[in-house]
């Protein structure tokens, strides 16, 4: 499947889910905490100077982000940005870059395990030590991220089900 139709296909369980979705209490509390891990792990990686390094060789030589990368983004990764509020990109940026990555970097919030915790060796060499902390905290989001999607997977596919019910219907005489 491609990359527009994996979007595309979240964009219809978030049209079809969504609202169920985000009216249950454990799906919304994991999408705050996860929102917050997100946030927690960017935070952290341009206080060590991870995205100083990143925006740096994305100018002279490009991005660690190649087209590739978006083949690991499936259905359920971009229907977490949409409950998240992220409107998933229509267009690539970069036509050897992955389909998420735009002019100031990546264009989703919630990504799977190779953006979160790829670190090539420039960006290794300047953090030395800090990288440790850096993949506790980065773990944090992936857990989150993990367990979310197993909640959401799980929900949708009891709501699939009942939609396959067959209705019942009553006379009344």
């Amino acid at each position: 499947m491609s990359v527009e139709e994996r979007i595309k296909r979240a964009e219809e369980l978030y049209r079809k889910y969504g609202h169920v979705l985000l009216q249950d209490d454990e799906i919304r509390d994991l999408l705050g905490k996860l929102n917050f891990a997100i946030e927690r792990t960017w935070d952290y990686m341009r206080k060590i100077g991870v995205t100083d390094v990143c925006r740096q060789c994305a100018l002279e030589t490009g991005s660690c982000c190649k087209r590739w990368v978006e083949d690991e983004h499936d259905e359920y990764i971009l229907l977490i940005n949409l409950l998240l509020g992220v409107k998933l990109p229509k267009k690539r940026y970069k036509e050897d870059g992955c389909f998420f990555v735009g002019e100031n970097g990546c264009r989703i919030k919630a990504r799977e395990v190779i953006c979160v915790t790829f670190l090539c060796d420039r960006v290794v060499k300047k953090i030395g030590e800090k990288e440790k902390e850096l993949q506790r905290i980065a773990g944090e989001e992936l857990e989150i991220g993990f367990v979310l999607q197993e909640k959401i997977k799980k929900k949708i596919a009891e709501l699939g089900s009942s939609d396959n019910k067959p209705e019942l219907s009553c006379r009344v005489f």
